[in-house]
């Protein structure tokens, strides 16, 4: 097959270089991003980021399409991820730049008032919580592949500047694997793009959320910078 200059896909080292000359350009534009590259073969060190791929992992063996978001991922083609309540925005260099939005809407409330029930009084603090440290009859809930915090396919709403009318693309995908990486340095990223408030699930007889908690601290508690 003959393509022109434009269709022709880029090799790994045209990616790598048109992503570090865009992100180069954006910053010299004075935009604050937060670019993510999966450097780690497994792309997580710490308990809810490998949740997280985990569940990558189960979506894909049942057909969800994300190995080339694992390409760009790791070829530093992720030049801006944010996370919102149910909300990844995401600025992924391809062939373009694209612009990658991804929307997942709150959990229902009997899914949330589930877990509360079954966590409720059994968790003392929220680092215990953020490091995956209480009884795994608590964390197996939390985890659950259906009735969890982590998303399954049919939850995402995406939109994305490309022209693939795939679901997810693969700038969606990366945004997705970038998203994981981002709540393996800061777990607390997962509760807040779920709309999830974990103070709900702690032992109402416990310390005070504000006393043991301090999102701020969270790259001194995981050995990790969160600017990734």
């Amino acid at each position: 097959m003959s393509w022109s200059e434009d269709e022709r896909p880029l090799r790994v080292a045209e990616l790598e270089a048109l992503a570090a000359e865009r992100l180069a350009e954006l910053r010299a534009a004075g935009e604050e991003l937060c670019p993510v590259v999966g450097h780690r073969r497994a792309l997580a060190a710490h308990f809810w980021g490998k949740a997280w791929m985990r569940q990558l992992a189960r979506c894909e063996a049942g057909g969800f399409a994300l190995a080339p978001g694992r390409t760009l991922l790791r070829h530093g083609c992720v030049l801006d991820v944010q996370l919102a309540p149910g909300l990844i925005h995401a600025r992924v260099s391809a062939q373009r730049l694209e612009e990658v939005e991804l929307r997942l809407a709150p959990l229902e409330e009997e899914r949330r008032e589930e877990l509360v029930n079954l966590c409720q009084g059994r968790i003392d603090s929220l680092v215990s919580l953020m490091e995956g440290r209480v009884d795994e009859a608590v964390l197996a809930p939390l985890c659950d592949p259906q009735l969890g915090l982590l998303p399954e396919p049919a939850d995402w709403k995406m939109s994305c500047s490309c022209a693939d009318w795939a679901e997810p693309c693969p700038h969606a995908a990366a945004a997705i694997y970038a998203a994981g990486i981002l709540i393996d340095a800061d777990p607390s990223l997962l509760f807040t793009l779920r709309s999830f408030d974990p103070a709900t699930l702690l032992n109402p007889a416990g310390p005070a959320p504000a006393a043991d908690f301090d999102a701020a601290d969270l790259g001194k508690l995981f050995g990790i910078e969160l600017d990734v």
